[in-house]
């Protein structure tokens, strides 16, 4: 039996947080009390052993302990062509007056390179905090807080098949859309928009918004309605709106949010300290997706109702 030997898992590939830095050569950690430290890319988004599954007592090694890390190597090593890719899509400047719906350009492309976008971007919502998080979270809302060993265990169990699962399930089927940023940087964070959170069985209306670097953010997504083309479009963002894209990464993160040269404000969601989410569909990220050509203009008579807020 070959024992599991320790290894540094990144939630946050080397190779998409390199970009996220400074002139310093470092990044910045925002964090929930307001405290903020700027360490070197390669540092953040680590988690000893993260992606380890360890059954045994006391640490002890059994014939059943594995790894899924290496479940993450096609995506890590797409992420280099596909940020190049990004960046050499057409956008245009946000122009001063039109409706957001016809600001989005729609692009040629293969489905081959749709889906290494949806490959990238389950692989950070899957491996990320938020994630882990809920995949533990039934357990311990049932049982209480867990032994380390156990809990890790578990959330090695519920993740090791999701990436796969969720990306296989996706591919080229869907709307795509790579955003820009005219001027504000984007911000990551330890959450960020999407609704794949400890998924065991196929996603019906899978829809993710990633930050890629402080420029790109990929939204991927398939909507209950949609006609097909274009399947894939660009859009630039202001600083606005960028601004409201930033604030959605603080309402979904729970310890970090990381940043290159411009710090965010610090929102009263993040100061909670909590993975939160969305509770009402009226959302910017839902309304973005409602705005993206071919789908269907949703139903907004029930949005003066009043939902709980999400935790």
């Amino acid at each position: 039996m070959a024992k599991l030997k320790s290894e540094r898992h990144h939630w946050w590939p080397v190779c998409v947080s390199r970009h996220w830095a400074g002139d310093d050569g470092k990044t910045g950690w925002l964090k929930p009390d307001g405290s903020t430290v700027r360490i070197p890319p390669a540092r953040l988004g680590v988690i000893g052993n993260g992606h380890h599954i360890k059954l045994g007592r006391n640490d002890e090694d059994t014939v059943w302990d594995q790894s899924f890390e290496r479940v993450f190597d096609k995506a890590d090593d797409a992420f280099p062509d596909l940020i190049r890719w990004l960046e050499g899509l057409e956008r245009r400047p946000v122009p001063d007056v039109q409706e957001l719906r016809q600001r989005f350009i729609p692009q040629p492309c293969t489905d081959a390179e749709l889906a290494r976008m949806t490959e990238c971007a389950v692989s950070l919502a899957v491996r990320g905090p938020m994630n882990r998080e809920a995949s533990v979270a039934l357990a311990e809302d049932l049982r209480g807080p867990l032994p380390t060993p156990e809990r890790n265990a578990l959330i090695g169990l519920n993740m090791r098949n999701s990436h796969r699962l969720i990306a296989d399930s996706i591919g080229s089927r869907g709307k795509f859309v790579a955003v820009y940023s005219q001027g504000r940087e984007f911000v990551f964070g330890d959450g960020f928009f999407h609704n794949v959170r400890n998924v065991q069985n196929p996603p019906s209306s899978p829809k993710l918004f990633v930050p890629i670097t402080p420029h790109i953010c990929v939204l991927v997504c398939r909507p209950s309605r949609y006609r097909e083309d274009p399947k894939l479009t660009t859009l630039m963002l202001d600083d606005h709106e960028v601004e409201i894209c930033n604030k959605t990464v603080q309402v979904y993160s729970e310890k970090a949010i990381f940043f290159r040269s411009q710090q965010p404000v610090l929102t009263e969601e993040f100061k909670r300290g909590k993975h939160l989410q969305y509770a009402h569909p009226a959302n910017p990220i839902d309304n973005l997706i409602d705005s993206i050509p071919g789908v269907p203009a949703r139903d907004t008579s029930l949005d003066h109702i009043s939902y709980p807020a999400g935790g």
